[in-house]
């Protein structure tokens, strides 16, 4: 008997000492030169932040475990600072200097200049553009879907103007089913990628302007104005929304100063009227705070929640509130990026096999924390969960923040929340 334990103990050190030199060498620190990265972001803006952080944390999460090929990845962030002149000039040196595998952008005007820049440089210096936080239309179907050659290193993290007219983005049932809307005020930031919500267009894809959408689905779009994108007072807005006997505001933008919107909301003839919003800084879980109470009721594109995707998102969304940034959609595609580099280098076996790494991205679906990606033949992310979607939150008090749509995000973070009208939050919340 002592024998047969000896030898069973002989035999457990043996493979433990295995296993833990395995598990060394499979997390063993990365060596050689390293596979560059590079995003091009307004950092003063919340979502350029967010977008710094979430890559700094995938590049530490992805060295932390072996690099990719065993090889360290480097990181280079260059600050556009919304003039796209030194958006091109950051392109330029990420991909000739810094020689980038991928270069991450944003913002439609930036993405558009820097695309062009790319298809230049593409013959001699191979690399992937892939744009987030970046809506216009013309950016995948003009380009990619009217000439590959010229434009295939191109994709894009973020959906584009197209899907968020279809039924498939499913705002209008947001209003309808969730909110319970009949009559509608839009409200339109002036800029680039919002001119489609006004005119329409036509083309490989066709949508009528926004507000026939919504009447084509039954609701009385009562009000449409427009604000411009520096613009600081609202309450002339807000005055023009309560006139019209809106039951719903739909703020469509992504540069107003939501802080600013929110107190003035609150102050105004159209407080006890809900509003919608696409991102920005009302998707953060202290937004409440931010306006000093101002944020009651608002319902956010893209909230700040935690929501268990997968086993990597809850431990990524730690690491961000630890960096003190908070949650955007830039978020999303600044962390799942490189990750989804990772698995085209990986498969290809060699960074510099672009066109691989291409067929890669185009035919191959990739779960990584959030969603799982797949890029349609426009090399536009394909919509709806399991893949990229839009998720809506409701600030429904001080230190409550819960999501409202889709129904199968809600069932599994808050399943006995739903909206409440503002009116109501406003009373239990006094």
């Amino acid at each position: 008997m002592k024998r047969k334990l000896a030898v069973f103990g002989k035999f457990l050190i043996f493979f433990m000492a295995m296993f833990f030199t395995m598990s060394s060498v499979a997390n063993a620190a990365p060596k050689g030169d390293p596979i560059v990265i590079g995003a091009i972001t307004n950092l003063s803006a919340p979502y350029g932040a967010s977008l710094k952080a979430s890559m700094e944390i995938a590049v530490d999460d992805i060295n932390s475990s072996g690099g990719i090929l065993g090889r360290p990845v480097k990181l280079v962030i260059e600050d556009w600072k919304r003039q796209v002149p030194l958006a091109l000039a950051a392109y330029r040196k990420l991909v000739m200097n810094d020689k980038c595998v991928f270069v991450f952008t944003e913002g439609s005007e930036a993405v558009a200049a820097t695309m062009q820049e790319g298809a230049k440089l593409f013959q001699s210096y191979p690399h992937i553009q892939m744009a987030q936080y970046a809506s216009a239309d013309d950016l995948t179907l003009e380009t990619v879907g009217k000439d590959y050659e010229k434009y295939k290193f191109f994709f894009r993290g973020f959906s584009n103007m197209y899907t968020q007219y279809t039924p498939a983005l499913d705002m209008w049932k947001v209003y309808k089913d969730v909110i319970g809307a009949k009559k509608v005020a839009l409200i339109i930031e002036d800029i680039a990628y919002t001119k489609t919500m006004i005119t329409g267009k036509k083309g490989i894809h066709s949508y009528p302007p926004y507000k026939e959408l919504l009447e084509s689905k039954g609701f009385d779009v009562v009000l449409l104005t427009q604000v411009a994108a520096q613009e600081k007072m609202f309450l002339p807005t807000f005055e023009l929304v309560a006139k019209s006997g809106a039951q719903l505001m739909v703020w469509a933008g992504a540069y107003a100063n939501h802080q600013t919107v929110a107190k003035q909301w609150q102050e105004s003839a159209a407080k006890d009227i809900d509003i919608i919003s696409f991102s920005g800084a009302s998707g953060y879980k202290n937004f409440m705070d931010m306006t000093n109470g101002g944020g009651l009721g608002w319902i956010a594109q893209f909230p700040e929640i935690n929501i268990p995707y997968t086993p990597k998102s809850l431990p990524f969304l730690k690491k961000l509130e630890a960096k003190g940034v908070g949650l955007m959609v830039s978020s999303y595609i600044g962390y799942d990026g490189p990750f989804l580099m990772k698995a085209a280098i990986e498969k290809t076996k060699n960074p510099k096999d672009i066109l691989g790494i291409i067929k890669f991205l185009e035919t191959t679906p990739v779960k990584e924390a959030f969603w799982l990606w797949q890029f349609d033949k426009y090399h536009d992310p394909i919509y709806g969960y399991p893949y990229f979607t839009c998720v809506y939150g409701q600030h429904q008090g001080p230190d409550k923040f819960v999501v409202i749509f889709p129904e199968k995000i809600r069932k599994i973070t808050n399943p006995k929340d739903k909206f409440i009208p503002i009116k109501e939050l406003r009373k239990m919340n006094k």
